[in-house]
């Protein structure tokens, strides 16, 4: 019965879109991957649509790979590990240039930027480090295999369903983060404040490091 009432509507459409917002949205959760950590910093610095622009462009990419598992695609990059070794390079020297440039920036001015000036950055920064990512596209189709032997989304019709509301997890999720974060960032003494911001991009290099050392090893012999 329960299965019924999931499908009432366009073949399950609206299922679909919520099995993706809720499947995205805990998996957003982990706060330790480069697009939370940069969200994080953005977010400190008070820039939160810049954080959500990047949320929003690493949104887009992973319900591209979600897509392409849902309509059992899955198969594309595990033909070419090569290239997908090389997309998992190209996204950590992205990466590390923008840890880079925070550092940089760090010991500069530390004028305040506003946020529609970088909005479109911010996206497109998202967007490539999630896109250039092939793991989404392992994990999703994992994912979604799981959620088809259930019954909770069927038929390939119910795919652009799934793609949306797995684009919409992400950003709900750093929306309801930030807004979170806004209060105990204010009872933050400034010299902590700078302390955490300025070790962010730290931690972000090292992520670009653990990334191209992964690329490395994965390429064939």
């Amino acid at each position: 019965m329960a299965r019924g009432i999931l499908h009432i509507g366009n073949d399950g459409m609206i299922a679909a879109f919520v099995t993706g917002l809720f499947l995205s949205f805990i998996g957003s959760m982990t706060p330790t991957g480069p697009i939370a950590l940069i969200v994080l910093k953005y977010g400190m610095r008070r820039q939160n649509q810049n954080a959500l622009f990047v949320a929003a462009g690493a949104a887009v990419a992973e319900s591209g790979y979600a897509l392409l598992a849902y309509l059992g695609i899955s198969f594309a990059l595990s033909r070419y590990p090569l290239e997908a070794s090389l997309l998992r390079f190209i996204s950590g020297i992205i990466l590390a240039a923008f840890a880079a440039i925070l550092i940089i920036k760090g010991h500069t001015s530390r004028r305040k930027e506003r946020d529609r000036e970088y909005a479109g950055r911010s996206f497109l920064l998202g967007l490539s480090i999630a896109g250039l990512n092939p793991t989404f596209l392992v994990t999703w189709a994992g994912v979604v295999a799981i959620a088809r032997s259930t019954g909770l989304v069927s038929g390939f019709q119910a795919a652009p369903a799934f793609a949306i509301g797995v684009a919409t997890g992400p950003v709900l999720w750093f929306w309801i983060l930030l807004r979170i974060l806004t209060r105990p960032v204010r009872a933050i003494s400034p010299e902590k404040l700078e302390k955490i911001e300025k070790a962010l991009p730290y931690v972000l290099l090292v992520l670009a490091g653990a990334m191209l050392v992964q690329a490395l090893i994965s390429l064939p012999k």
